[in-house]
């Protein structure tokens, strides 16, 4: 179960599992849903027939989707139900209470981007302690996961895993048609950011740095949309204007990193981001602060360049540097190769059904 209203990482993630999962594993993809509005995450999988459950509300605080998720559980009365974020995570705490169902979560990593963000994140973590099964998507989510009071023994660390033949074809097909819909000559510099307009995605750092750059040519790209879109705008528009684009949206980024010379990812919280792996696929040269998985996923800087976060200064030395061809290229190289290596989609897929394999075998804990 996911809260979404977007095809972002963590949904195309939930997508590619349920799409390559066992014969012998039957997966319901459930998300809350309002009546005649778009859903791109249930859209998508029922493209790929995949089965789907809207579950549907009138509000954000619309309690009346934990009976509705109770009757769907009592209903398909499956052997494990599996929470992505924390609204899934506290519903299915409730509706599963007292059902013969494994509770599970997978953690992409906390956001903590407002206070009202921060609260409900708490008691996620809280309703964790009680779960089944816990699955980190990187060593650092786990730690967290256990200083904040999870029960270690019920934490799997479960590295996200992705196509990497898939992404690197279709980004290195997609370059020119993506340059030119950005308006860039074939030679032009172009620095891409992936992700949610937010504040813990530091693409206010990354601005500083851009102005700090002061490339006679090139763009930087922003595709994502969010909270902090408006005053980055106007950042962008004060500092450098013309050189910063804002795409918003879009549902190709594969084609997206094709068109880019440079990965940059400077975040002060992550999990372990997709768009990393599948730079490093694509044989992008990544830039990325020093959080969450990204540093063990470029093997400590021999795969790419690593910054800390909040600084503007380091993160210019490094997209000067990343934007190199000869400099990058062994880099990119390393990359390739341990991503091919330690985080093909297959791996993570196979892990986690063997996890649920584990819990459908072991009886759930109903009274908690």
């Amino acid at each position: 179960m996911r809260n979404s209203d977007r095809l972002g990482g963590p949904e195309r993630l939930i997508l590619e599992q349920a799409r390559r999962a066992a014969p012998d594993v039957e997966v319901t993809l459930a998300s809350f849903a309002r009546e005649g509005a778009p859903h791109p995450l249930l859209d998508e999988a029922r493209r790929l027939g995949l089965r789907t459950l809207p579950v549907a509300q009138r509000g954000s605080y619309d309690l009346r989707v934990v009976g509705l998720v109770r009757a769907a559980i009592d209903l398909v009365l499956p052997h494990v139900v599996l929470g992505h974020d924390y609204k899934a995570d506290l519903v299915l705490a409730r509706a599963a209470k007292g059902r013969p169902v494994a509770r599970a979560a997978l953690v992409h990593g906390y956001t903590a981007e407002n206070r009202k963000i921060r609260a409900f994140e708490a008691l996620d973590r809280r309703c964790l302690r009680s779960a089944d099964a816990v699955v980190a998507v990187a060593a650092s989510v786990r730690e967290a996961l256990a200083r904040s009071g999870v029960p270690p023994d019920r934490i799997h660390a479960i590295e996200n895993g992705i196509d990497g033949e898939a992404v690197a074809r279709e980004a290195t097909s997609a370059r020119e048609a993506v340059r030119a819909e950005w308006g860039l000559a074939p030679d032009e510099p172009c620095v891409l950011s992936l992700g949610r307009l937010s504040p813990e995605k530091g693409q206010d750092t990354l601005l500083a740095a851009w102005v700090r750059l002061a490339l006679p040519r090139g763009a930087l790209v922003l595709v994502g949309d969010g909270a902090s879109r408006a005053g980055l705008e106007a950042a962008a528009a004060a500092a450098r204007p013309g050189s910063v684009r804002f795409v918003g949206w879009r549902t190709d980024p594969w084609r997206c990193l094709g068109a880019a010379d440079v990965l940059v990812l400077p975040s002060r919280t992550e999990g372990l981001p997709l768009a990393l792996l599948e730079a490093m696929a694509a044989g992008i040269p990544v830039v990325a602060t020093r959080v969450g998985g990204m540093p063990e996923a470029l093997h400590e800087g021999r795969c790419g360049r690593l910054v800390p976060p909040d600084d503007p200064g380091a993160l210019r030395d490094a997209l000067r540097a990343a934007l190199d061809p000869v400099g990058s290229r062994p880099l990119v190289a390393a990359a390739r190769a341990r991503v091919a290596e330690r985080y093909p989609v297959e791996r993570q897929v196979r892990a986690l059904e063997a996890l649920w394999r584990t819990l459908q075998r072991k009886p759930a804990s109903v009274e908690r």
